[in-house]
């Protein structure tokens, strides 16, 4: 198999570059694209044969979740059925932007959702019309890929398709922040500060 490659820059070919890639991802296929922090790698959330590829070809330990990437802020309430107070002010202030919420769920499992700012990633998702399960565009422990040369040279011909935006607008990753009731723990230290989140959170009279 070769990787597609599919020049964004081209404003022509734009919106059909776009439904190709909804396409792929609606076959099952793995596909790679910008986002406002590195380049990602993801699949129908929907479709769980192709979930399971994409741990493998990442060499993912199956005890760490995939994020699922979200068009509109709403869509969380497709997944999470109870928001806490905390998370709404959080969704309020870095969405869409580089913060991963990571929700408690009733069967004590846990979703982590992300809204990226990057127009690439929302437009693939209502092209698609579903949601993306999504990761960095790396091997699990290797260094996330910030353009499309580095998807090729981290990954080679195990992605299907990348949609090439030109470099990512940073190198440092979202930030992932886990939410319980009224309080937050941060999972992963990332392009938002824990200081601006504790600022947002008190200017909103959110007790942390």
């Amino acid at each position: 198999m070769v990787t597609e490659l599919l020049d964004l820059k081209n404003t022509v070919l734009y919106r059909d570059n776009i439904n190709k890639a909804a396409q792929a991802l609606l076959a099952g296929r793995i596909v790679a694209f910008p986002t406002e922090t590195v380049y990602g790698i993801g699949v129908n959330a929907n479709d769980s044969a192709a979930i399971d590829h994409l741990y493998s070809m990442k060499e993912r330990p199956g005890n760490k979740q995939l994020a699922i990437m979200i068009a509109e802020s709403d869509d969380v309430a497709k997944y999470v059925n109870e928001i806490p107070t905390i998370a709404k002010v959080l969704i309020d202030s870095f969405w869409p932007g580089p913060l991963t919420i990571v929700f408690m769920l009733h069967n004590d499992k846990s979703i982590g959702i992300r809204n990226s700012s990057n127009n690439v990633v929302s437009d693939l998702i209502r092209a698609a019309n579903v949601a993306i399960a999504s990761t960095s565009a790396n091997i699990a422990g290797k260094q996330p890929a910030a353009n499309a040369q580095q998807v090729i040279d981290n990954l080679g011909d195990k992605v299907d398709m990348i949609l090439d935006g030109g470099p990512a607008q940073s190198r440092t990753p979202s930030t992932v922040v886990k939410v319980k009731e009224d309080r937050f723990e941060i999972l992963r230290y990332g392009i938002i500060k824990e200081e601006s989140i504790k600022r947002c959170l008190n200017e909103s009279s959110v007790s942390v």
